[in-house]
Protein backbone atom coordinates (compact mmCIF):
# COMPACT_ATOMS: atom_id res chain seq x y z
CA UNK A 1 0.00 0.00 0.00
CA UNK A 2 1.62 3.49 -1.04
CA UNK A 3 2.45 6.04 1.74
CA UNK A 4 0.32 9.07 1.81
CA UNK A 5 3.22 11.10 2.75
CA UNK A 6 6.00 9.45 0.12
CA UNK A 7 6.56 12.12 -2.39
CA UNK A 8 7.82 9.13 -4.58
CA UNK A 9 4.72 7.53 -5.21
CA UNK A 10 3.05 10.61 -6.68
CA UNK A 11 4.88 10.49 -9.74
CA UNK A 12 3.23 10.03 -12.91
CA UNK A 13 3.71 6.38 -14.74
CA UNK A 14 3.14 4.82 -18.01
CA UNK A 15 0.04 2.65 -17.80
CA UNK A 16 0.57 -1.26 -17.02
CA UNK A 17 0.77 -3.22 -19.97
CA UNK A 18 -0.31 -6.92 -20.27
CA UNK A 19 2.79 -8.08 -21.09
CA UNK A 20 4.54 -6.26 -18.26
CA UNK A 21 5.66 -8.30 -15.54
CA UNK A 22 6.26 -7.26 -12.00
CA UNK A 23 10.21 -8.53 -11.73
CA UNK A 24 10.57 -5.68 -14.63
CA UNK A 25 9.56 -2.55 -13.33
CA UNK A 26 12.42 -0.29 -11.53
CA UNK A 27 12.37 -1.15 -7.74
CA UNK A 28 13.09 2.01 -5.44
CA UNK A 29 16.29 1.77 -4.27
CA UNK A 30 16.68 0.87 -0.20
CA UNK A 31 19.83 2.38 1.52
CA UNK A 32 21.65 0.09 3.93
CA UNK A 33 21.38 0.95 7.80
CA UNK A 34 22.78 3.61 9.87
CA UNK A 35 24.80 0.85 11.50
CA UNK A 36 25.87 -1.21 8.89
CA UNK A 37 27.98 -3.62 10.28
CA UNK A 38 29.71 -5.15 7.47
CA UNK A 39 31.63 -2.31 6.63
CA UNK A 40 33.80 -2.26 9.81
CA UNK A 41 34.83 -5.31 8.64
CA UNK A 42 36.61 -3.90 5.62
CA UNK A 43 37.18 -0.24 6.95
CA UNK A 44 38.19 -0.72 10.63
CA UNK A 45 36.36 2.60 11.51
CA UNK A 46 35.99 2.92 15.60
CA UNK A 47 37.76 -0.13 15.96
CA UNK A 48 39.98 -1.22 18.83
CA UNK A 49 43.47 -0.64 17.95
CA UNK A 50 44.73 -3.46 19.68
CA UNK A 51 42.43 -5.46 17.97
CA UNK A 52 43.36 -4.63 14.72
CA UNK A 53 46.66 -5.50 15.98
CA UNK A 54 46.00 -9.20 16.89
CA UNK A 55 44.23 -9.93 13.96
CA UNK A 56 47.12 -9.33 12.21
CA UNK A 57 49.21 -10.73 14.13
CA UNK A 58 46.67 -14.12 14.21
CA UNK A 59 46.74 -14.19 10.25
CA UNK A 60 51.10 -13.66 10.51
CA UNK A 61 51.11 -16.19 13.17
CA UNK A 62 51.03 -19.37 10.58
CA UNK A 63 54.76 -18.24 10.12
CA UNK A 64 54.46 -19.47 14.41
CA UNK A 65 56.71 -17.28 15.54
CA UNK A 66 54.18 -14.13 16.05
CA UNK A 67 51.48 -16.36 17.42
CA UNK A 68 52.57 -15.70 20.84
CA UNK A 69 52.21 -11.96 20.02
CA UNK A 70 49.18 -12.45 18.26
CA UNK A 71 47.79 -14.24 21.40
CA UNK A 72 48.94 -12.00 24.29
CA UNK A 73 47.57 -8.82 21.30
CA UNK A 74 44.30 -10.48 21.67
CA UNK A 75 43.67 -10.92 25.48
CA UNK A 76 45.32 -7.40 25.80
CA UNK A 77 42.35 -6.35 23.47
CA UNK A 78 39.49 -7.78 24.73
CA UNK A 79 40.41 -6.55 28.51
CA UNK A 80 40.80 -2.75 26.35
CA UNK A 81 37.08 -3.60 24.99
CA UNK A 82 35.47 -4.39 27.93
CA UNK A 83 36.62 -1.16 29.77
CA UNK A 84 35.96 0.74 26.13
CA UNK A 85 32.31 -0.96 24.93
CA UNK A 86 31.71 1.92 22.04
CA UNK A 87 34.75 0.01 20.15
CA UNK A 88 34.45 -2.51 17.89
CA UNK A 89 36.67 -5.46 17.18
CA UNK A 90 35.84 -8.20 19.56
CA UNK A 91 36.03 -10.59 16.45
CA UNK A 92 39.84 -10.03 15.36
CA UNK A 93 40.74 -10.31 18.91
CA UNK A 94 39.30 -13.34 19.35
CA UNK A 95 40.58 -14.50 16.04
CA UNK A 96 44.08 -12.72 17.23
CA UNK A 97 43.54 -15.39 20.37
CA UNK A 98 42.51 -18.36 18.55
CA UNK A 99 45.65 -18.42 15.89
CA UNK A 100 47.69 -17.14 18.85
CA UNK A 101 46.93 -20.36 20.73
CA UNK A 102 46.99 -23.34 18.03
CA UNK A 103 50.55 -21.68 16.26
CA UNK A 104 52.09 -21.36 19.57
CA UNK A 105 51.08 -24.98 20.73
CA UNK A 106 52.53 -25.82 17.39
CA UNK A 107 55.60 -23.84 17.96
CA UNK A 108 55.93 -25.36 21.00
CA UNK A 109 55.43 -29.26 19.95
CA UNK A 110 57.91 -28.58 17.22
CA UNK A 111 60.31 -27.24 19.59
CA UNK A 112 60.06 -30.42 22.41
CA UNK A 113 60.11 -32.69 18.79
CA UNK A 114 63.50 -30.87 18.16
CA UNK A 115 64.95 -30.40 21.19
CA UNK A 116 64.35 -34.47 21.66
CA UNK A 117 65.48 -35.76 18.29
CA UNK A 118 68.78 -33.73 18.83
CA UNK A 119 69.42 -34.93 22.32
CA UNK A 120 68.98 -38.43 20.84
Amino acid sequence: MPDPDDDYDDRPRRPRRDYDEDDDRPRRRRRPPAGDDGLQYVVPVNTNLLAILAGYAGLVSVLCFPAPVALVLGVLALRDLKQKPEQHGKGRAIFGIVMGVIFTVVMLVAATALAIEKWN
